[in-house]
């Protein structure tokens, strides 16, 4: 298999791997040994003790570029603003607005020059105020990205020249040897070459949360499986980046940086997922669409019966027109359409719900089933204390209760007896099933 074949994930028939050929972006470093690993990497045998050279460290930083996530162009607030403003309802606003003001500056009359610019004002500042909502809305799409962004460590312990030194993790490469160890934040992705006690919490990858202990022994596939399609929660000699080191420590060798790390595939799906319009903002617009037909049938019927039947000057039928055009726009209906999500969003809150985006509510409102699989995916990650032992007492603490109030931590000297119990009716059972810690 050659080093390209790796790089681009097409993996031919090879009598010393055995890999099938495969369109894939990621290469199976966790079915190569130690040793075929290096020399995939094309890095000299001695790189697990010394580590890389500065020099060729550098050369490949230039090869692979910096150890960083790409990030998606984002849209300019011009270009946010425009896509609000972009609307038949709001076209038919800024026509009366301008014309307003353009009588408010021919108008001879003190009253009447001040009732057209307050009109000018009043439709001006519905339209900044519909904008700037929109464009809040809009914005908090891109923390998504963000979020994977910040995921990443900062820092990196690698060896290098035969020393052991912090670097940013920026400057990380293929074929650099990294430490790890407990609450190290892992930085790229790392086919493991020594472990002690070492294991990883890859809850952000897997949604795994439980720690997964790790080992370097080369992954045995059997015959005519994609090792490609192994689950990375089962390839426990790898590490990969934005992962945490919950126990133990190890050294490992990078194989993926950047991009081609597995957090990178996500943050690309991520920055390439294409925005679709909910039904409800698909209404919203064919709705518009309708009411500016109407406004504008209704204007021009005003026009002329004010000129023609009712025999007003020109300037008066157009003030007539308009005024009766302005009346009929709903400059609040995207701010009520928002209230609406709004007061969705809270009833979700009050109910344990968290939504991140305010049109998602139409959509969770339409989901009847959730699928979730045996393994604990829906977790809250956290541990509970459930019961606290003094010398003459038992307190029991209520984790179902949505409040931690002191009403939750109660005197309950029976929990021990029948935890004792319980344990004692369990051949199986052992102190870390016991009452006293409990994962959610």
């Amino acid at each position: 298999v050659s080093v390209n074949n790796i790089d681009k994930g097409n993996f031919k028939k090879d009598e010393e791997v055995g890999f099938t050929e495969v369109e894939e972006v990621h290469a199976a470093w966790h079915v190569l040994t130690i040793q075929e690993t290096i020399r995939r990497l094309k890095a000299n045998e001695d790189v697990v003790d010394v580590g890389l050279s500065t020099a060729e460290a550098q050369r490949r930083l230039q090869e692979y570029g910096p150890n960083k996530l790409t990030e998606k162009e984002k849209t300019s607030i011009l270009v946010r603003i425009w896509r609000q403003l972009n609307n038949v309802l709001v076209f038919i606003l800024v026509v009366v607005a301008v014309v307003s003001a353009v009588r408010a500056i021919m108008a001879h009359d003190i009253e009447e020059k001040t009732t057209n610019w307050i009109e000018v004002g009043l439709i001006t500042g519905v339209i900044i105020i519909n904008t700037y909502i929109g464009v809040i809305q809009e914005g908090s799409a891109e923390a998504a990205a963000d979020a994977l962004k910040n995921m990443l460590s900062n820092d990196a312990r690698v060896l290098r020249d035969g020393t052991e030194s912090m670097i940013s993790a920026a400057d990380l490469v293929p074929g650099d040897v990294v430490v790890l160890g407990l609450g190290d934040s892992i930085p790229a992705d790392v086919r493991l070459i020594r472990v002690f006690n070492l294991a990883t919490s890859e809850a952000a990858l897997t949604g795994e949360s439980l720690p997964i202990e790790k080992k370097v022994d080369t992954m045995e596939v059997p015959v005519g499986v994609n090792p490609l399609l192994i689950p990375l929660g089962d390839r426990l000699n790898m590490c990969y980046s934005a992962t945490l080191i919950s126990q133990g420590s190890g050294v490992g060798i990078v194989v993926e940086t950047g991009d081609r790390t597995q957090i990178g595939a996500i943050a690309t799906l991520v920055n390439t997922t294409e925005t679709k319009r909910t039904d409800v903002e698909k209404q919203v617009d064919q709705v518009s669409k309708y009411l500016a037909g109407a406004i504008l049938f209704c204007t021009i019927c005003t026009f002329l019966i004010a000129f023609f039947m009712t025999g007003d000057s020109i300037m008066d039928a157009i003030t007539l027109s308009l005024v009766c055009a302005v009346a009929m726009v709903p400059e609040g209906l995207n701010s009520i359409v928002t209230m609406v999500y709004a007061y969705s969003v809270s009833n979700m809150a009050e109910n344990n719900a968290i939504v991140r985006c305010l049109p998602a509510v139409e959509t969770l409102g339409s989901v009847t089933i959730v699928c979730s699989d045996k393994t604990g995916t829906l977790t809250q990650n956290i541990m509970s204390l459930t019961a606290f032992v003094t010398s003459n007492s038992t307190f029991r603490n209520n984790v179902d209760s949505k409040d931690r109030t002191p009403e939750c931590f109660v005197r309950d000297d029976a929990t021990m007896t029948k935890s004792g119990s319980a344990l004692s009716s369990d051949p199986n059972a052992t102190s870390k099933d016991g009452p006293f810690l409990n994962g959610q």
